[in-house]
């Protein structure tokens, strides 16, 4: 039984070494390994968790290297295919001077995810499947993440949903899609653009209040202001700890989302299911989360900013 199994996009972000330059403008770029579902399947790892990561890389050195990382941190990535016709996916990054990211995408082996591709012993076999919009944007990856979907809960799995919006992505698409899991998932992470994006509202709690979807929990990450959150229909917040100085922010709501994962594992341990959650148990939850997401600015990279569960105590 796994804990949680992610799906979608293990790529290699391709990171401007000067802040606040144009893509085109950086000098040089320095490769570092991402992919929004990779990167929680490996913070729910390092936070003591057993997971798992559905998808595909290329057979380069980028994807080699991608598959060896994830089984070093302790992901199981059997169903992390090497596909041999395709290069696995880069993302160009800049970062501007406060340390948030800008990225351009060059779509590779993730989109050739294909549903007859799907594990069953490990979607039917999770206490929360997780996944992202990215794996809905072309085809056959957008038929294997709907049919993931179904399939996990269908099994009794939480689904959790992270829309993670790429504006460059959906260009040529129906960006309906991205938006459609939403009424599916149990849980919801948006950040305060994609909730704006969502409902058309700049006022943050009327906007979450009336967001149509029954997930038990929606938590809309602020950066430095920490999160408010939905549960059961009430309206919450935490607060990030302060930080000094941001590194980079590329996988900071990674962090807080697997962080927000496996705190909903270690709570099922002391049985509270997720819709039975007491509001101290919630709040360490999303607190916690907070510190992982702030932790995760300090360092470079998205995969090697992911914090392990000593630094969370």
């Amino acid at each position: 039984m796994f804990d949680v199994v992610t799906l979608g996009e293990a790529l290699i972000d391709m990171v401007a070494t000067a802040r606040n330059v144009s893509l085109y403008d950086a000098p040089a770029f320095e490769p570092k390994a991402g992919g929004a579902p990779a990167n929680v399947a490996v913070g729910v790892a390092r936070l003591g968790r057993r997971a798992a990561f559905i998808g595909k890389v290329g057979r380069d050195s980028f994807g080699q290297g991608l598959r060896a990382l994830l089984e070093r941190e302790g992901v199981d990535v059997r169903s992390m295919l090497i596909d041999s016709m395709r290069l696995t996916t880069l993302a160009f990054v800049s970062l501007s001077d406060s340390g948030d990211p800008s990225f351009a995408f060059y779509e590779g082996a993730h989109a050739a995810l294909a549903p007859e591709e799907l594990p069953a012993e490990l979607l039917e076999a999770t206490y929360i499947f997780h996944c992202g919009s990215v794996s809905l944007v072309s085809e056959p990856a957008r038929s294997a993440t709907q049919a993931a979907i179904a399939r996990a809960k269908a099994s009794g799995a939480l689904f959790s949903y992270d829309i993670n919006w790429r504006p460059a992505l959906w260009q040529s698409a129906d960006t309906t899609l991205a938006a459609a899991p939403l009424a599916q998932a149990d849980v919801i992470k948006l950040s305060e653009s994609e909730l704006v994006l969502l409902t058309g509202k700049s006022t943050l709690e009327s906007a979450l209040r009336d967001l149509p979807y029954s997930a038990p929990l929606i938590l809309i990450t602020l950066g430095a202001r920490g999160c408010t959150y939905r549960y059961k229909g009430a309206l919450y917040h935490a607060d990030a700890p302060p930080v000094a100085h941001v590194v980079d922010a590329t996988g900071a709501g990674d962090a807080f989302m697997a962080a927000i994962l496996a705190g909903l594992c270690d709570l099922r341990d002391k049985g509270y299911a997720l819709t039975e959650l007491p509001v101290d148990a919630l709040d360490w939850l999303v607190r916690r989360a907070c510190r992982a997401g702030a932790l995760a600015t300090q360092i470079r990279g998205a995969i090697p900013s992911l914090p392990y569960a000593a630094q969370l105590m």
